[in-house]
């Protein structure tokens, strides 16, 4: 309705027309400035409501009302509060704010909020004292701000709206508390909305939520069901127990192995060696989850009624607030077996079957930790005698059923504290457990040397064998395992010496012996370390001519004080040491150095022999190396390599290896020694050889034994029919010389008779070569090589 004035009547003063004229145009203008700022405020509210009704489903519509709100209303925060549920209306929280550090405040009721939330709009140009703003300024407000309060309904809550304008700004006019009041309306429904678009999200989340917990409930069961079927499936047992030790999860291997009850696990189980006294994996397990520690154990049980062995493995877990034991059990029946006969091979000898060097020698020390006052034990060396002409003559295979059978016969004679153990291929050791008195040993020992010397009748065929046999004694002969056993072995090599088949006992002589042989062994090592050693050449002459053809290359130790050792004092103790190739290699050297002046003295086609052992033809490592060291050399078209018959017959990789790669690089071959062990013409056919050396046996005072003259011709025959030429070794008489020139077709010969070896600096000047008259007094020079 528009405003009106009273009637002016006519007959007023012109004056007083005009000036109520004036007032009336002027509340005109006002009235007109009101009904337009009215129309302004109503469309906007139209426009609010418009938006409101067009907005999309899932949009906030506050966005759209506080933006209305900022055309009408000049504020710099808004805020919006509503009642806590449950809370007796004494505090309201702020559930919308422009301001994110603002949302979930909390605001005390007090008077102004009470009356505004009963329908009134209240705006205050400054909020000190209004109990309603205690803590606000914590929030970044000030009280300084003017605030328009609007009253709002928020679902079945009440609420409030505030406008809230910038500290000390000018305050909300009447206009703007008249227009509020028709904007609650806005705001109301816009809270209306708001929560309905969220009841509808709500739902739909809920819905949503719900599907996909039964789509987790379907997964989770399916996960379940695959979980118990691969946990069935596992070759291992799994056992999970609550703190109680009731199984919580207990697959199909574990049942087998525990049981399906906790009732059951205790005594399903056989309580492993070294569990304790009656005390079961399982008590010990669920003990374990008290004391919150791992352990792993073996342990036997029976599963189908037959013994098996399990790996136990167990574990403490905490899952949320609840103690859990996982344990696992794994059937190591089989790795257990495989383990057992590894050991066992690890210390048995395969073939048989006795304990082995390494375990005598752990059962020796062990004695000798446990071992008593006043007790005594003894160990028998037992060397069984030639027996590597056994495996050459008769076979491998044979041998191998000659051992087993000693063993046999060993084992019925020792007693069940005794111990037989194979350390080496034809070598026993026997430790007699209890010695009363020397004479108890005595009898065991001769025992055993009798019973060896009976034939053995092996695949049809009657074998003759025996045994060195050398007694040590705790603790007269050494206080630990190598003394002990050094001693026995000493010992035995003193029975052999002496008469092969027979036993002998440690002894002072022996120790005297012993000592002398260490200080040999670590002056030998010395020697090597520091290459003590020189090459001494004795010639091989051609007796037609008296021209030197070749010499021998022999090894001598030179101490540095000018002692020189001949090779019998060392070669057997290098042997035993392993030390032979190195000497072998550097007798190469040697002969590597001093092949140059000797070629330009004696010709180039001077030849130089280097000995080999039989050990070392036997090893291809060694002779690999030995061929690239030649090689490297450019020495082979003057060396021959002398080997004893025995080395070519039972050195099969070098025939069929070694050399044809010898005879490449243009190195000879020669037989030494020929005539010793267990020499055969018939062999010769089956060695490729440039020439065999007769041993000085059959030539010794040949012009006086018919018999050796005999055989000497059937060799020289042999020889002659395959191309390999011959050297008579050992002459030293003008008589066995004149017998060789006159009724034998041998060319070279090589001896005392010529020359002592001697080293290349003395006989280069001619000075230590005799002519075919001079002679010489014999020495024993037989081990002179370093073979």
């Amino acid at each position: 309705m528009l405003p009106t004035r009273p009637f002016l009547p006519r007959f007023s003063g012109l004056q007083e027309s005009n000036e109520t004229l004036r007032e009336a145009l002027l509340s005109l203008h006002q009235d007109h400035d009101t009904l337009r700022q009215s129309s302004i405020h109503l469309q906007q509210l139209l426009d609010a409501l418009e938006t409101l009704l067009g907005i999309e489903e899932d949009s906030d519509p506050f966005s759209v009302v506080f933006a209305s709100l900022r055309k009408v209303f000049s504020f710099s925060h808004v805020l919006m509060l509503a009642e806590v549920e449950d809370s007796d209306h004494k505090r309201l929280d702020c559930i919308i704010s422009e301001r994110s550090e603002l949302l979930n405040s909390q605001w005390p009721v007090g008077a102004l909020f009470a009356k505004i939330m009963s329908g009134k709009v209240v705006t205050t140009f400054s909020s000190k004292g209004i109990s309603e703003w205690d803590g606000a300024e914590t929030h970044g407000l000030s009280r300084e701000s003017p605030v328009l309060y609007v009253p709002v309904r928020v679902r079945d809550r009440r609420g409030i709206l505030l406008l809230i304008r910038e500290a000390r700004s000018e305050g909300f006019s009447r206009d703007e508390i008249a227009l509020a009041k028709r904007f609650s309306v806005v705001v109301s429904h816009a809270l209306a909305t708001r929560y309905a678009s969220q009841n509808a999200a709500e739902g739909r989340r809920l819905r949503e939520m719900g599907e996909q917990l039964r789509k987790s409930e379907q997964m989770a069961q399916r996960n379940s069901n695959l979980l118990k079927e691969i946990v069935d499936a596992l070759p291992v047992g799994v056992l999970v127990q609550h703190a109680s030790g009731e199984p919580l999860v207990i697959n199909e291997f574990a049942e087998k192995t525990f049981g399906k009850h906790a009732t059951q696990l205790p005594s399903a189980i056989h309580p492993a060696k070294g569990m304790g006294s009656g005390l079961s994996p399982i008590h010990s397990l669920t003990g374990s989850l008290e004391q919150d520690f791992n352990q792993s154990f073996e342990y036997e049980t029976v599963i189908d009624g037959e013994k098996r062995v399990m790996l136990v493995s167990s574990s403490h877990a905490h899952i949320f607030d609840e103690s859990l034991q996982i344990t696992t059990s794994m059937d190591i029946t089989g790795r257990k077996r495989s383990e057992d006969e590894l050991h066992h091979r690890a210390y048995h000898d395969q073939l048989t079957d006795l304990p082995n060097r390494s375990l005598m020698k752990q059962t020796v020390e062990w004695k000798l930790l446990t071992i008593k006052e006043g007790e005594q034990f003894a160990l028998a060396f037992i060397d069984i005698d030639n027996f590597k002409q056994v495996n050459d003559f008769y076979s491998h295979a044979l041998g191998d059923q000659l051992l087993l059978a000693i063993t046999r016969r060993i084992q019925d004679i020792i007693g069940e504290r005794d111990m037989l153990s194979r350390i080496s291929g034809d070598e026993f050791l026997l430790l007699i457990g209890d010695v009363t008195s020397e004479a108890g040993v005595t009898k065991i020992v001769d025992a055993i040397v009798d019973e060896l010397r009976r034939p053995f009748m092996l695949e049809g065929q009657e074998v003759f064998s025996s045994a060195s046999i050398g007694v040590s004694i705790y603790p007269l002969h050494g206080n630990d395992y190598e003394t002990l056993r050094r001693s026995a072995d000493n010992a035995m090599y003193r029975a052999k010496s002496a008469h092969k088949g027979s036993a002998a006992y440690f002894d002072d002589t022996m120790r005297d012996a012993l000592t002398a042989r260490m200080e040999t062994e670590q002056k030998l090592r010395a020697a090597i370390r520091d290459r003590h050693f020189k090459a001494a050449y004795q010639p091989k002459t051609d007796i037609e001519t008296g021209r030197i053809e070749g010499f021998e290359a022999l090894v001598r130790w030179v101490e540095p004080n000018g002692t020189i050792h001949m090779p019998g004092n060392f070669i057997g103790i290098a042997g035993e040491l392993g030390l032979i190739g190195e000497i072998t290699h550097f007798m190469l050297d040697e002969i590597t150095r001093d092949l140059p002046a000797l070629k330009q003295k004696f010709g180039d086609d001077i030849t130089l022999s280097l000995n080999v052992a039989a050990r070392q033809a036997n090893s291809p490592d060694f002779m690999r190396l030995l061929l690239q060291r030649i090689e490297a050399a450019g020495v082979g078209q003057n060396l021959i390599v002398e080997l004893t018959e025995e080395a070519l017959v039972s050195a099969r990789f070098f025939q069929n290896d070694i050399l044809p790669s010898l005879r490449q690089l243009g190195v000879r071959i020669s037989i030494d020694d020929f005539g010793t062990g267990f020499s055969s013409l018939s062999i010769l056919a089956d060695i490729d050889a440039d020439e065999l050396k007769v041993d000085r046996a059959f030539i010794m005072s040949i012009h006086e034994r018919p018999r050796s003259q005999d055989i000497l011709k059937a060799i020289e025959s042999v020889c002659a029919a395959l191309g390999i030429g011959m050297v008579a070794e050992g002459v030293e008489l003008r008589e066995e010389l004149d017998y060789l020139a006159q009724n034998t077709k041998i060319r070279l010969v090589q001896g005392y008779f010529f020359g002592k070896p001697a080293f290349p600096e003395t006989f280069l000047s001619g000075s230590a070569l005799s002519n075919f008259f001079e002679t010489e007094t014999p020495v024993n020079d037989r081990q002179k090589t370093s073979s």
